[in-house]
């Protein structure tokens, strides 16, 4: 059975399918811009006012040519990598020793003028139990989130030595991906969340597989070892776009809500974020159809959240009148099925749904509208998360931003581990699951609609937001050495 509530899974799941055919939707690519131009025209269809493409000015950059060789001066082999996204091109070549960098020291002595740095890059373990402790509820009637069983992998310990390696006059880096389960090398991070400038990356670089890590750190800690980069590609003046359209409220307040989700992709990346983009196209013709609601509802489906998540803060900043009346924002993203890695060293299913965080405000009120919702409509393994706390000052999800600007929010979010990769595929989307979410989110909005401003914004423990406050202080330092190594 494919309805649930009116939501039909296959329709759900041929969007998903149609944005996946563009390929990989990076920010001002061919793919990208004609998945703007599918998805305007699905607002329109839908019967949204004010259908809309909001330019944003990028640098296009792309890195189509590239090669890395290690070996000796007389002997290279070719090694499979894939460019770390934004970095300077070096479409000349070049040709470097290698040099080891310790990711666990905190001083470096070694001479890295004039060489290529290869160090390890690790993603820092999900503390499960402190956020299942922390968790403003959860619908888990399989008792099976805590079986959680992977890294953050939105996080890169190590990186600091990038632009350390930059300052010490290295000409190259190469990164290799030890905890990237299923050995993936082609990984689109870091993107630029957060970062003040995301093309300041004078480098040249790459990321190898933890399979051909330990032949690399042989060789560079050897003395011997010499590389050989090519990375040739585009670096110029370009376009993405903002998809919004509206659905008008009933005219007794000027108050809005924001429904939202990213359209750009790493690869095909039909879960990143092909999933969460189907999910709120749903959502968005529901509301079309029906308007139900006293507040407008603005929804945006925002550019570049793989070039700085630009398009969520270009329209915060070009439009203070949403951020002034907004209630609520609200975000969705990822509706995936779990994999883990198996014996063979391949991505392997676990038969569950990812588990999926909400974050949401330190308000019972709003909690409890969640966690409701998620339950009648069967939306399995999910906590409900506080938006400040151990993982960082805001949410890691495409709607940090709102949290930021001041806006209460209700993001949805999981982090299956081929996320970033192109181990994304289609088989991965957890299509029983998109209806279910779409509906649990229609009654999450209706609900909040009900709900003044000053409730959905309420903040019900200080003792407890303290304790998020602490919580993230701590979280910080353990996972950079007290801030010597910066991750990303």
């Amino acid at each position: 059975m494919t309805q649930h509530h009116g939501y039909d899974a296959d329709e759900i799941y041929g969007w998903v399918q149609d944005q996946a055919r563009m390929g990989a939707r990076r920010p001002g690519t061919a793919g990208g811009l004609a998945n703007e131009a599918y998805l305007e025209s699905k607002l329109r269809e839908f019967g949204l006012d004010q259908v809309r493409a909001e330019p944003i000015p990028i640098v296009h950059w792309a890195a189509d040519d590239y090669a890395l060789e290690v070996g000796s001066d007389h002997t290279k082999d070719p090694v499979e990598a894939f460019p770390i996204p934004y970095v300077i091109h070096a479409p000349q070549g070049l040709e470097a020793p290698l040099v080891w960098a310790n990711p666990k020291a905190l001083r470096h002595a070694e001479d890295w003028t004039g060489k290529v740095v290869v160090t390890d890059i690790g993603f820092p373990d999900l503390d499960l139990n402190l956020l299942l402790r922390i968790g403003l509820g959860r619908y888990d009637p399989d008792d099976t989130a805590g079986l959680v069983d992977h890294p953050a992998t939105w996080v890169r310990q190590g990186w600091h030595l990038y632009h350390l390696a930059a300052r010490r006059g290295a000409v190259g880096f190469i990164g290799i991906l030890r905890d990237q389960p299923g050995g993936a090398c082609r990984m689109y991070g870091p993107y630029g969340f957060k970062e003040r400038d995301i093309l300041d990356k004078p480098l040249p670089g790459f990321w190898v597989s933890k399979r051909d890590g330990p032949r690399l750190e042989s060789l560079a800690r050897s003395g011997a070892g010499r590389a050989r980069l090519h990375l040739a590609g585009l670096r110029e003046p370009g376009l993405t776009h903002n998809i919004v359209g509206e659905v008008a409220g009933d005219s007794s307040t000027d108050e809005v809500m924001v429904l939202s989700c990213h359209h750009d992709s790493p690869f095909e990346s039909p879960v990143e974020d092909g999933s969460g983009v189907a999910v709120v196209l749903a959502l968005a013709r529901h509301f079309a159809a029906h308007r139900p609601l006293r507040r407008r509802l603005i929804v945006a489906l925002t550019a570049g959240h793989f070039y700085g998540s630009v398009g969520t803060r270009t329209f915060i900043r070009d439009h203070p009148e949403v951020v002034r009346r907004a209630a609520a924002a609200i975000s969705i993203e990822h509706v995936a099925h779990e994999a883990t890695e198996g014996p063979d060293g391949a991505l392997a299913p676990t038969g569950r749904p990812e588990a999926t965080g909400i974050f949401v405000p330190l308000n019972r009120a709003v909690a409890d509208t969640v966690l409701d919702a998620v339950r009648r409509h069967d939306v399995r393994r999910t906590v409900l998360l506080p938006a400040e706390g151990p993982l960082g000052p805001y949410p890691p999800t495409d709607g940090g931003d709102w949290w930021e600007a001041g806006v209460p929010v209700v993001d949805h979010i999981s982090n299956p581990v081929y996320l970033l990769t192109d181990d994304d595929a289609l088989h991965w989307v957890d299509k029983p699951r998109l209806p279910k979410v779409a509906a649990a989110f229609t009654d999450i909005l209706t609900h909040l609609d009900t709900l003044d401003r000053k409730t959905i914004a309420k903040v019900d423990s200080r003792p407890y937001h303290l304790l998020m406050k602490v919580l993230r202080h701590v979280a910080y330092h353990k996972t950079t050495h007290f801030g010597l190594h910066p991750v990303y």
